[in-house]
């Protein structure tokens, strides 16, 4: 079995933030899904979809020593701009941003979030996944969340659960023996949770955006910025901690 080094200690290449890994860092996960060698110079680092390089050495660079550069060095400056307002979704819809629309039809623009915060929506996916128990169990204890984020209304209650129906409807569970198959399987209803749980999933919803520095400022701007995620250097995806060996 191949031994895979943690992301601080593996050359820059091209990290997929949907496979399971283990590394731990959420700001350094961020960054390898953020950046990729440069087409012909496997020593150069360029952002994605950049042809412009950060970084041209004389070796290659680990995750690790690349952010550490970018970071800290003053003729980084530039760089460390090229990581800030970045877009928040792809395929924006804004009409989605503040109420549930009305005989709403998906669209091949479809809003989603950055590829790049992967982790972001895993850890999403991980709330839900918990919070699906009290479909079979009214009394299936969910914790939400006191302290640390805005408090949530009503109105926004019913409109994030209906944004994560969206997204479990567009990503339908695979039926048994057919992993990593489309499914006829119908997504889990959400609006069927108790409503006590239907809160405390918004509110987690909200307290894993600000573990990503997105507040309503970020998603009412629709941008993002790596400099405000933590560096929370031993943190490891819920859904990596699950399914990994």
């Amino acid at each position: 079995m191949q031994i895979q080094f943690p992301l601080g200690q593996r050359d820059v290449g091209w990290f997929d933030p949907t496979r399971i890994d283990r590394s731990p860092g959420r700001r350094l996960r961020v960054f390898a899904a953020l950046v990729r060698p440069l087409d012909g110079n496997i020593n150069a680092i360029a952002r994605q979809g950049s042809r412009e390089p950060f970084v041209v050495g004389r070796k290659r660079m680990s995750y690790g020593e690349a952010l550490e550069m970018i970071e800290s060095s003053e003729r980084l400056a530039w760089a460390r701009e090229e990581f800030t307002g970045i877009l928040l979704r792809v395929g924006d819809c804004k009409e989605l941003l503040t109420a549930v629309p009305q005989d709403y039809q998906r669209t091949p623009r479809d809003p989603d979030l950055h590829p790049a915060l992967q982790d972001l929506a895993d850890e999403i996916n991980e709330d839900i996944r918990e919070a699906l128990a009290a479909l079979d169990d009214d009394n299936a204890y969910f914790a939400g969340v006191d302290e640390g984020i805005e408090p949530v209304s009503d109105e926004h209650v019913k409109l994030v659960i209906w944004a994560m129906q969206r997204e479990l409807d567009r990503e339908l569970r695979p039926a048994e023996g057919q992993a990593g198959m489309l499914s006829s399987l119908p997504a889990a209803p959400l609006w069927e949770l108790p409503w006590h749980v239907q809160r405390a999933l918004t509110e987690r919803r909200r307290l894993r955006f600000s573990q990503y520095g997105i507040g309503r400022e970020q998603w009412q701007q629709g941008t993002w910025s790596l400099w405000d995620i933590p560096p929370d250097p031993d943190w490891v995806p819920r859904r990596a901690i699950r399914l990994g060996p």
